[in-house]
């Protein structure tokens, strides 16, 4: 067996190495205005779990349909984000600030409401990249996943704490988050969040495993 033949495994890592610095950089480039990292990041979902399910290619035609049709709803869903990390930021440090009893029961508060929080914010650009919904309903759903599926929740906290520390622990590393860091967590993650969503579509894996190579609407 040729090694090098487009079937072959080597061939077919290189490629799946090459898509995810594709990824990775469509995002970035994508996620530069800022307000559009809500948009980008449900494109670049929508990608991986297409690459994922079904090996399917046209990465940058899928990210830029997915940019446009999620735009909107993935831009306020980042906006409200956005606001709400702000105002849980600031009133930690007034909690931290004022201390005794006051200080206590603010940050007890905001410790409270974060979890909640962290959980949706995990759970949500994957939500909107696979489901039509309301961004009520899309943020509601993104909720209750986190907790329903709540060992898969912690391997995603998990991959996220590993990068975390390599980051930190391991200078190398820094280096391969800036060639592809954002398709390697994005790749990785996608595969926790199919599984998480086949509870929900379970004729999905059929409908997979019948593709045939035509493009469909994912």
């Amino acid at each position: 067996m040729n090694l090098f033949s487009f079937n072959s495994w080597i061939s077919r890592f290189l490629y799946l190495v090459a898509d995810i610095v594709l990824f990775h950089i469509l995002w970035i480039i994508f996620s530069l205005p800022v307000v559009t990292i809500g948009a980008s990041t449900t494109a670049l979902y929508y990608c991986c779990m297409k690459r994922i399910r079904r090996d399917e290619g046209y990465i940058t035609r899928n990210f830029l349909q997915a940019f446009k049709a999620n735009f909107k709803q993935s831009t306020l869903i980042w906006l409200f984000i956005l606001l709400t990390g702000a105002i849980l930021f600031i009133d930690f440090r007034i909690g931290m600030a004022a201390g005794g009893a006051i200080g206590r029961f603010i940050l007890i508060s905001c410790s409270v409401l974060l979890i909640p929080f962290f959980c949706t914010a995990l759970y949500i650009f994957p939500v909107q990249a696979k489901f039509e919904n309301r961004i009520i309903d899309n943020l509601k759903n993104a909720f209750l996943m986190s907790l329903s599926n709540f060992l898969f929740t912690l391997l995603l906290i998990f991959i996220i704490a590993t990068f975390l520390l390599l980051a930190f622990t391991f200078p190398p590393f820094i280096g391969l988050m800036m060639i592809a860091g954002m398709g390697i967590y994005a790749y990785l993650s996608s595969g926790i969040y199919i599984c998480v969503f086949r509870k929900y579509i379970p004729e999905e894996l059929k409908e997979d495993a019948e593709a045939t190579g035509i493009d469909r609407e994912y």
